[in-house]
């Protein structure tokens, strides 16, 4: 085994055995080491995986070849095994994983998002349908300014909280859709009005284009669809340099309505793109960065329920945020419809359709 593959194989956080094709240990990285009992020059020492090396050693097996593995402990982990075939030569290798982490790890979530669900869900909407009366008491004249103080931080937790509720809520089990009629420019302007706090702390100038034309209505949950958008236009303008310009721009394409927010002069790295859709910034950065908020998750999520999409696209002379709504119908009529909304709805698609024929013979 050659130095490269040693530095190459020391560095990753599996464990891994070289082995020669009658079982014998050639190398064995610190991973390894402290997930199976292994000694150089020597057979493996757990009895599972020493004869499975050897039958994989022997030809009598299809490779890869997964199996498994328990440490030696009073309270033991169990270990995921692969034997392939080694990258050079005709040895093998054993890649080991341990799954009780991982396990670990998935039920803790589960636990944390059914605490969330089961013990805060009331309190925390309770904090936000408190804090606009008390914030109205703390305006009058003589309230001390240390009252006032702790009312914003109140509320600001309370918006983080809310957030936090709200991602629990859209990877649930139970689905959001609704039929709901959506007219995309109103529910855009409530959200704009929402984010715009952040945008004049950040010195970001949001310009406006499409919205006053005609655009096909989309349907779903006014609720979920408007704290989509919301997700959406905050991420944009977090990602933007401060003191930027964000052009926003709304335009029917087929069947479709996409929302476009071009972040001018950026750049986005693989690397970013991959972290804006992961909760609190769980990356694989190797350097301690600030944590993140929940990014991209949750509308994503949202748009997804709803036959929808969010996602970054580069261009020649910036970054554009893109949102997409299927328009003209709902995505899924699982409830029975009204005659009322049987011709809402064909109405809708039938002007949709025309506009597309008319922008084809264009």
């Amino acid at each position: 085994m050659n130095d490269a593959f040693r530095m190459l194989f020391d560095q990753v956080k599996s464990g891994v055995v070289w082995v020669q094709r009658n079982g014998v240990v050639r190398y064995a990285n610190k991973a390894a080491v402290q997930m199976t009992p292994v000694m150089l020059g020597q057979p493996m020492m757990d009895p599972v995986a020493e004869r499975t090396v050897k039958a994989a050693g022997q030809n009598m097996l299809t490779l890869p070849f997964q199996f498994e593995l328990t440490t030696q402990e009073a309270n033991p982990d169990t270990i995921r095994a692969v034997v392939i075939n080694a990258p050079v030569g005709t040895d093998l290798m054993v890649v080991l994983n341990n799954v009780s982490e991982e396990r670990w790890y998935s039920h803790a979530l589960e636990n944390l998002i059914g605490y969330i669900d089961a013990e805060m869900a009331r309190p925390i909407e309770m904090l936000a349908g408190k804090l606009p009366a008390i914030s109205q008491i703390l305006a009058r004249p003589g309230i001390a300014p240390e009252l006032q103080a702790l009312a914003e931080e109140a509320s600001a937790l309370s918006g983080k909280l809310g957030k936090l509720h709200d991602l629990v809520s859209v990877f649930g089990e139970s689905a959001i859709q609704r039929d709901e009629r959506i007219l995309l420019p109103d529910l855009l302007r409530k959200a704009l009005d929402e984010v715009m706090y952040l945008a004049s702390a950040r010195n970001v100038t949001v310009a406006v284009n499409g919205v006053e034309g005609e655009l096909p209505p989309v349907y779903g949950s006014v609720h979920w669809l408007g704290k989509a958008m919301s997700e959406y236009l905050e991420q944009s303008i977090r990602s933007a340099q401060p003191g930027g310009l964000i052009d926003l721009s709304v335009q029917a394409v087929g069947t479709r309505v996409m929302v476009r927010a071009r972040n001018q002069g950026l750049f986005v790295s693989n690397h970013e793109r991959r972290k804006a859709y992961v909760p609190f910034g769980v990356g694989d950065s190797p350097k301690p960065v600030a944590r993140q908020g929940i990014g991209l998750a949750l509308s994503q999520r949202i748009l997804e329920q709803h036959g929808g999409s969010v996602r970054i696209e580069d261009d020649l002379d910036g970054v554009d945020f893109v949102l997409e709504i299927p328009a003209g119908a709902p995505a899924t009529q699982d409830a029975q419809l009204s005659v009322e909304q049987a011709q809402r709805y064909a109405r809708d698609m039938s002007q949709l359709l025309a506009r597309s024929m008319s922008k084809k013979v264009n």
